[in-house]
């Protein structure tokens, strides 16, 4: 058993909103290229497939950060300031990036910048979890609201500004809450992050870790998550070319839209998560990716305003609803080494997922609103693997 010690001695636990604030702010920046990379792809005279190429590239990027990140935070004692430095590698890259003269450059920078980013991910849910252990899906659903509150705020406010300034303004501009977030966690946050013990810190066996996702169980749970975050990302990366090329609204209007659509699912993921620590993860994944299929199609057929908001609302809202419970089902799965499982999960989720932006954006090539036949597919996939995933492990528990 890892040993760690809290701050708090009424037993309030105050770190998950912490995390919150902070998942808010490291995040802000990646939450803007929705709107600021489709706007670079004006200025740069990029088509559809290139602007889902390089927000895939970007993520592609992440996915080289989570393993190594997970791996050092169950070896770490000492984790506050490691994770106050992720913050300031996202300030570095994007200012970079926003120099850039081309499509390549824009490119690599931006992955360099998502390379800090991806870190604090499975850094910040390994420590909460480890905390945590039977609430699960109710403290990942806390810390999934404020980048989901990202979601919908940073593409608002990068809207806004491209009102007045153009997109390398803008860019340099939202870097501002995150380094700001970065000082609070280096001065504060961080001497209040639970210390695990050096004698006591966990030494992950990956190996065991990759064999266990190896088996039946866990091949289908990584292939489900794959699908799930190839419907999301793809309808989330296409949905402002969207309510642009195919509903006519100017830029604040899209980002209006496209924050309003995330914002339905921010708010309920804690209760969500708590939903899935009390009823099971796999009932609610299949609800929520049933909607996000369901609200995809409105979008396939339709695309007058109103459908469009529906649609919007049921797809990416209910996809960002359940992603606290795809994340704590990895943690299930293993029950130990929480940063590096979900590592694992993180870079399953977004390394793969990551080529919906482009696939959809290939599929959207002719007409933007066929990119989302991607999320259809996939999320209907994404609940059937989720049915058959209840009985096996039904069977499984029943050989037991």
């Amino acid at each position: 058993m890892t040993a760690i010690t809290t701050d708090t001695e009424d037993g309030t636990n105050r770190l998950p909103y912490w995390f919150s604030a902070g998942h808010l702010c490291i995040d802000w920046p990646f939450g803007a290229m929705y709107l600021l990379v489709p706007s670079a792809g004006i200025y740069f005279g990029w088509s559809p497939a290139q602007v889902g190429l390089i927000l895939t590239l970007q993520s592609v990027g992440a996915a080289f950060a989570y393993l190594p990140a997970g791996l050092m935070m169950d070896r770490l004692s000492e984790r506050g300031r490691l994770l106050a430095a992720t913050f300031f590698w996202v300030v570095l890259g994007y200012i970079l990036a926003s120099y850039a003269g081309s499509f390549w450059p824009l490119a690599l920078l931006m992955a360099f910048a998502s390379l800090g980013d991806a870190a604090w991910h499975p850094m910040a849910t390994g420590i909460l979890v480890k905390m945590n252990p039977h609430q699960r899906g109710r403290v990942l659903g806390i810390h999934a609201i404020g980048g989901t509150l990202t979601g919908v705020f940073s593409p608002l406010v990068a809207g806004a500004l491209l009102e007045f300034m153009d997109w390398r303004g803008a860019m340099q501009f939202v870097l501002i809450p995150t380094a700001i977030m970065g000082f609070v966690f280096l001065f504060y946050v961080s001497r209040k992050i639970p210390r695990v013990e050096v004698a006591h810190a966990d030494r992950p066996n990956l190996k065991l870790l990759l064999r266990q996702w190896g088996t039946p169980i866990g091949v289908m749970t990584a292939v489900t998550m794959m699908l799930y975050n190839l419907g999301l990302i793809g309808a989330t990366a296409m949905a402002p070319l969207y309510l642009r090329d195919a509903i006519g609204l100017d830029t604040f209007h899209v980002g209006l839209a496209f924050s309003g659509a995330i914002l339905v699912g921010a708010l309920i993921q804690p209760t969500v998560g708590r939903l899935s620590d009390q009823v099971g993860r796999w009932p609610v994944i299949i609800i929520g990716a049933l909607l996000g299929a369901g609200g995809a199609l409105t979008l396939v057929l339709s695309n007058d305003l109103i459908s469009a908001l529906i649609g919007l609302a049921g797809c990416i809202g209910a996809l960002n609803a359940v992603r606290s419970c795809v994340l704590a089902c990895a943690v299930d799965m293993s029950g130990k080494s929480e940063a590096t499982t979900l590592a694992i999960a993180f870079a399953v989720l977004d390394g793969i997922g990551a080529f919906g932006a482009v696939a959809a954006g290939w599929l959207g090539t002719a007409d933007i609103s066929q990119a989302f036949v991607l999320t259809v597919i996939c999320s209907t996939a994404a609940a059937i693997l989720s049915l058959i995933l209840i009985r096996v492990s039904h069977k499984v528990a029943m050989a037991r």
